[in-house]
């Protein structure tokens, strides 16, 4: 009976991506998958989108390496391509867009912003954040802080602020300070510390759009 209420408690945990108001972070009692990264990617039905991106962006081998991944899950996806295309409906109302009409040029440019070449689990952050640079060069700073209660809906009165991973990108040509945001996009991670048997695993938190795009 234990063994059937902790497999329904992680079914619960990874199916309900499509809440945005849900988070599950840094609880799981055996965060292992037990596969590589991008098996791990492909098998699951919230994160498979981002796995074919990654092979078309020929970024799998970085993925299946000593690495870290902050996964943009498929919701974050199917808002960029809202996004991209209300944009072509305004030149053509019957303009289509799938994954497929992504140019191949936009998944080499942006798609590794998502892949470190080192792990990164929640023991190697800080409150404060540390700048990393994803393969693509681009920098994030990726860091570790208590939520205040009122800030996400808990459920319950907690006498400990939990602390949720974020990733967060920067504008301009400075870091914004971490506690005072006002130009950088912090963006919460909804499940961290995903270990496979190559590397580490963080998925966002499907508020997210993919590339972090706002369209015009």
């Amino acid at each position: 009976m234990k063994k059937l209420l902790f497999i329904i408690m992680i079914a619960v945990a990874f199916f309900a991506c499509e809440q945005d108001d849900y988070l599950v972070d840094g609880g799981l009692s055996d965060p292992n998958v037990y596969m590589s990264t991008m098996a791990y990617l492909k098998q699951h039905p919230q994160l498979d989108t981002f796995a074919i991106l990654i092979e078309r962006a020929g970024l799998a081998d970085e993925v299946d390496g000593e690495s870290t991944v902050f996964v943009a899950n498929n919701l974050s996806v199917n808002k960029y391509l809202d996004e991209v295309l209300s944009e072509l409906r305004q030149e053509d109302p019957l303009a289509t867009y799938t994954i497929d009409d992504i140019p191949l040029d936009t998944l080499q440019k942006y798609m590794g912003a998502y892949v470190f070449d080192t792990k990164i689990t929640r023991d190697d952050m800080s409150k404060e954040g540390q700048i990393y640079t994803a393969v693509n060069g681009e920098q994030r700073r990726i860091s570790l802080e208590p939520v205040l209660s009122g800030e996400i809906a808990y459920g319950n009165n907690l006498t400990i602020a939990p602390e949720y991973v974020y990733y967060t990108y920067k504008y301009g040509t400075s870091w914004d300070d971490w506690d005072n945001l006002k130009d950088d996009t912090k963006i919460i991670v909804r499940t961290s510390n995903l270990i496979s048997t190559n590397g580490v695993i963080h998925v966002l938190q499907g508020s997210h759009t993919l590339f972090d795009y706002e369209g015009e």
